[in-house]
């Protein structure tokens, strides 16, 4: 089992506005979005220098909890059964996701929001 990085994930009510303004005022670059039937950006990427980040339209919380923190590991399995029998909290059995990472997330105790991910989203055709 491996750690092999880190990355923020971010909910927002309207993910197209929110990376049109990361693009026009943060300069960052090369957004990749994921659409729902309706036309609605779901899912996306986008480039912070060498840093992903990746986030999300609607489903934002009340309570301001935002953030995703996605740790990318080796093996999203045995993270799992490591989290499973060190924790009371529910844990939703990994599933594979159709933008490409097999994936797992646990709540922490203070509300936030742990994913763990095995491979990476995949740009969509």
């Amino acid at each position: 089992m491996a750690i092999k990085g880190l990355s923020p994930y971010l909910r927002y009510d309207d993910a197209d506005a929110a990376l049109d303004w990361m693009e026009r005022v943060l300069g960052f670059t090369d957004p990749i979005r994921w659409r729902d039937d309706s036309g609605r950006t779901t899912e996306a990427d986008i480039q912070a220098g060498p840093v992903k980040i990746s986030l999300s339209g609607g489903d934002i919380e009340q309570d301001g909890r935002n953030a995703l923190l996605i740790v990318h590991v080796d093996d999203v399995d045995a993270y799992y059964a490591h989290v499973r029998e060190a924790t009371t909290t529910e844990v939703t059995p990994p599933q594979d996701q159709p933008y490409g990472p097999r994936t797992f997330t646990v709540v922490d105790p203070w509300g936030y929001r742990w994913s763990f991910w095995q491979g990476e989203a995949t740009p969509p055709k």
